[in-house]
């Protein structure tokens, strides 16, 4: 099976990282998901990201929610961009959308919250190579503590 990996700008804001993840491989029990064209049917699910994670990714560590993980995805949000406006401007556009995306998804507003909410933007390569446009919205531990279930309507 061919699959088109898009490469993402993780923004991690407690992490710094420094590795690329690898790329989904054709195992029917693997659990990486490719990132291009994910859509609305991600929302939900748990990742598991290794501490070594870089900028750039190409597929997502799916992990079942019941499991301690790093984030959860509580939306993805095409970007309103014609052509691709740059990292900068997919930054900040993400930041709204992400952020206004919260509440409704965790039941209390991120300022207020034990998590912080985080995203994914499309870079130059997946925009043009992949028709890339899905801003992924991620929720993950103020603290760094794992989170385990799922954060949606927790109010955490």
């Amino acid at each position: 099976m061919n699959i088109f990996a898009r490469s993402v700008t993780l923004s991690l804001q407690f992490v710094v990282v420094a590795a690329t993840l690898g790329a989904c491989s054709n195992d029917p029990d693997d659990t990486a998901l490719p990132v291009v064209a994910v859509g609305q049917s991600l929302v939900g699910t748990c990742l598991d990201f290794p501490a070594d994670t870089g900028a750039e990714i190409d597929s997502l560590p799916r992990i079942d929610c019941a499991e301690a993980h790093t984030h959860e995805v509580f939306a993805v949000i095409d970007s309103t961009a014609d052509n691709y406006p740059g990292f900068d401007a997919l930054e900040a556009e993400a930041q709204v959308a992400c952020l206004d995306a919260f509440e409704p998804y965790v039941g209390i507003n991120s300022f207020d919250s034990v998590l912080f909410a985080d995203w994914l933007v499309p870079t130059l390569t997946s925009w043009d190579r992949s028709d890339d446009r899905e801003i992924i919205c991620l929720a993950g531990n103020h603290d760094g503590a794992p989170l385990v279930g799922t954060v949606k309507d927790t109010r955490a």
